[in-house]
C-alpha cells in the first residue's frame, strides 16, 4: 500500500512537471510571437509602401530612403530595402539608392526573386509564399549588403497586368538573436524562429546564436506545418529530448519555438523522487517518518498554490492600475485640448487672412480628432475598470434608429451607396437602456460599414428575436466580408483584421472592441456573421425588458 502511494504520488508530481513546463513553453513561444509579428508587420509595410509606389512609376533614389527611414527599423534590422526589375536586376535600394554601386547585380537566381518572376521554376519550399503575395526566405548572404539576412518580397504588378519587378525588405537576424538571447531561460532552453519549409531562420540555446539555415527536426516541422500552436516532445539533431511549445507567427509562414531540455525540466522532480524512495524504503520500519514526508510534500503544493493566487492577485492590480492611469491621463490631456480647439476656433472666426483661417480649421479639425482618440480610450479604460456608469431610461426606439441612420445618409451618398432602414412592425414602440451607449455602438457598426463597403448597399434591420424578449438590431453591408478565423480577433482592443486593413484604412482598433463591451454592460450581445467576398453582418441584441420596466408595444394597425 505504501509502495502504491508513492508511484501515485510520483506520478502526479511528474505529470504535473511535464504540464506546467509544455504551458510555460507555449506562453513564452506566444510571448516571444507578438514582438516577431510586430517587427515583421512594419517590414511588411514598408513593402507595401514601395510595391505600390512602384506599381504607378519606378522608384526614385529618394524614394527607397524615405520608405526605408519611416519603419523606425533601419539599419539595425531591416538592413535593405530595394526594387529589382522584371529581368531581376537590381535596380536600387536604401543602401544603393541609383544601384552604380552594386552594378545593377543580376539577383534572379535567388529564391526571393525567382519565386516571383519564374513562379513554375521555384522549389516546393515556396510554402513559404502567403496567398497575399508576401514571401519569407532561408537566411542568404546578401550579394549587395554583404550581411547575413532573411528576404522578405512581393511582386509588383503594373496597371496592365505585366510583371514589372520585386520589392525586396532585407531583415537583420541579428536582432532577433539578440531579443531571444536576452530571454532569461533555464540551462539548455532554447527560442527559435522556423519556417514552413522546416529551415531555421533563428535559434538561440544557452544565450548562443546556433543552428541559422539548418533544418527542424521532423517530427517538430510536421507538427508545427499542421498546427497554429501547440506542445509536444521532440528529439533534436543534437540527440537531446527537449519539451517544445510551439507558436505560429499570425498569418505568416513562421513559427517560435520554445523549448527546454528533459533532463533540466525535471531535474527538481527527480530529485524528489529519490527523496521520496529512500523516504518510503525507511518508512517500512518507521510509518511516521512517511507521512512527515508526505505532509511536507503537500505544503508545499499548497505553497505553490498560494504563490500562483498571489501573482494572479497582483496581475490584476497591475491592470486596474493601467486602466486607472488610462483613464487619469485622458483627463487630463482633454483640459489642454479644449483650449487648442477654443483657440483654433478663435482664429478661424477673427482672422481675415484665409491661409491663417484654413490652418487655424485644420488645427481645430486635428483637436476634434484626437479628442475623440481620447474619449475612446476613456471608454476603454472605464470598461477595463468596471467603472464604466450605466444610465437606462425609457427609449423611443424607431426615433433613435431613425437619428442614427440619418447621421451616416450623407456619407453613403457620398460613396453611391444606398443605407435602408427596415424596423418590423412587431418591435416595440420603446426599449429600456441606455440610449448614448446604444447610439454609440450603432454609430460604430455604421461608421466601419460605410467605411469598407466600395459598391452595393448598407441596411440597419430592427426585429424582436424567436422568443420575442431580445431585439436585434443588425447592420449588413456588402464589402469585403471577413475570414471565420479573424472573427474574434476584429473584437480584441487595438486590433484589427490584417495588416492590409490598417494599412488602408487606418484607425486604432477600438470600436468594434468598445462596442462588445459597452453591449455587454447594457446586458446584451455583440455577434458577426461573415465570409469573404459575402459582406458582413453585425447583430446586436438588447433585451426588452430591463430592471422591471416594461416595453410599449407597437400601435395597432387600424
Amino acid at each position: 500500500m505504501a509502495w502504491t502511494t508513492v508511484a501515485t504520488v510520483l506520478y502526479w508530481q511528474w505529470q504535473a512537471t511535464l504540464e506546467a513546463e509544455l504551458r510555460q513553453n507555449i506562453n513564452m513561444a506566444r510571448a516571444i510571437k507578438e514582438h516577431t509579428l510586430q517587427v515583421l508587420e512594419t517590414i511588411d509595410q514598408a513593402i507595401l509602401r514601395l510595391q505600390t509606389l512602384a506599381t504607378e512609376r519606378k522608384p526614385l533614389p529618394q524614394d527607397y530612403l524615405r520608405t526605408a527611414n519611416e519603419t523606425g527599423l533601419t539599419p539595425n534590422i531591416i538592413t535593405q530595402l530595394a526594387f529589382i526589375d522584371a529581368q531581376g536586376n537590381f535596380q536600387g535600394s536604401n543602401l544603393d539608392p541609383d544601384g552604380k554601386r552594386s552594378g545593377h547585380v543580376s539577383l534572379k537566381d535567388r529564391e526571393h526573386i525567382r519565386v516571383h518572376l519564374h513562379r513554375g521554376e521555384a522549389d516546393h519550399t515556396s510554402r513559404q509564399l502567403l496567398d497575399d503575395g508576401l514571401f519569407i526566405s532561408k537566411p542568404l548572404l546578401g550579394r549587395v549588403s554583404g550581411q547575413w539576412s532573411i528576404q522578405l518580397s512581393r511582386k509588383v504588378m503594373g496597371l496592365d497586368g505585366h510583371t514589372l519587378g520585386v520589392v525586396v525588405a532585407s531583415m537583420n537576424p541579428v536582432h532577433l538573436s539578440n531579443v531571444y538571447s536576452n530571454v532569461q531561460l533555464s540551462p539548455g532552453a532554447g527560442l527559435m524562429l522556423s519556417g514552413l519549409d522546416e529551415v531555421i531562420r533563428v535559434q538561440v540555446i544557452d544565450g548562443m546564436s546556433s543552428g541559422m539555415g539548418e533544418r527542424v527536426a521532423t517530427a517538430l516541422a510536421a507538427a508545427t506545418l499542421e498546427n497554429l500552436d501547440g506542445t509536444m516532445i521532440s528529439m533534436g539533431h543534437d540527440g537531446v529530448e527537449r519539451l517544445v511549445g510551439y507558436s505560429r507567427v499570425g498569418n505568416y509562414p513562421l513559427t517560435v519555438v520554445s523549448s527546454t531540455t528533459v533532463q533540466e525540466a525535471f531535474a527538481r522532480w527527480r530529485t524528489n523522487r529519490n527523496m521520496l524512495l529512500v523516504m518510503s524504503t525507511l518508512s517500512s520500519l518507521c510509518v511516521g517518518g512517511f507521512l512527515w514526508l508526505f505532509r511536507s510534500s503537500v505544503r508545499e503544493l499548497a505553497q505553490s498554490h498560494e504563490a500562483l493566487v498571489r501573482s494572479e492577485a497582483q496581475a490584476q492590480q497591475a491592470n486596474q492600475a493601467k486602466s486607472e492611469f488610462l483613464a487619469a491621463m485622458s483627463h487630463e490631456l482633454r483640459t489642454p485640448l479644449t483650449s487648442i480647439k477654443g483657440f483654433s476656433e478663435l482664429i478661424a472666426m477673427r482672422s481675415k487672412d484665409a491661409v491663417t483661417a484654413e490652418q487655424a480649421d485644420l488645427i481645430n479639425r486635428a483637436a476634434t480628432h484626437l479628442n475623440s482618440l481620447l474619449s475612446e480610450i476613456l471608454d476603454l479604460a472605464r470598461i477595463e475598470a468596471k467603472a464604466m456608469p450605466t444610465l437606462p431610461e425609457t427609449v423611443p426606439l424607431r426615433t433613435l434608429v431613425n437619428e442614427v441612420t440619418a447621421l451616416f445618409q450623407i456619407s453613403a451618398v457620398a460613396k453611391s451607396l444606398t443605407l435602408d432602414l427596415v424596423v418590423e412592425p412587431n418591435v416595440p414602440e420603446h426599449i429600456h437602456t441606455d440610449p448614448l451607449k446604444l447610439k454609440q455602438i450603432l454609430n460604430n457598426l455604421l461608421s466601419n460599414a460605410v467605411k469598407f463597403t466600395e459598391q452595393g448597399h448598407i441596411a440597419l434591420q430592427v426585429k424582436l428575436d424567436l422568443t420575442g424578449q431580445q431585439v436585434l438590431l443588425q447592420v449588413s453591408d456588402t464589402g469585403p466580408g471577413i475570414a471565420p478565423e479573424l472573427h474574434e480577433r476584429i473584437f480584441e482592443y487595438f486590433r484589427q483584421g490584417d495588416a492590409r486593413v490598417s494599412y488602408e484604412y487606418g484607425g486604432t482598433g477600438l470600436g468594434l472592441g468598445l462596442s462588445r463591451g459597452l453591449a455587454q454592460l447594457l446586458g446584451g450581445t455583440l455577434t458577426l456573421q461573415s465570409a469573404p467576398g459575402q459582406g458582413a453582418r453585425f447583430t446586436l441584441s438588447l433585451p426588452l425588458v430591463q430592471h422591471g420596466s416594461t416595453p410599449t408595444p407597437a400601435p395597432a394597425n387600424t
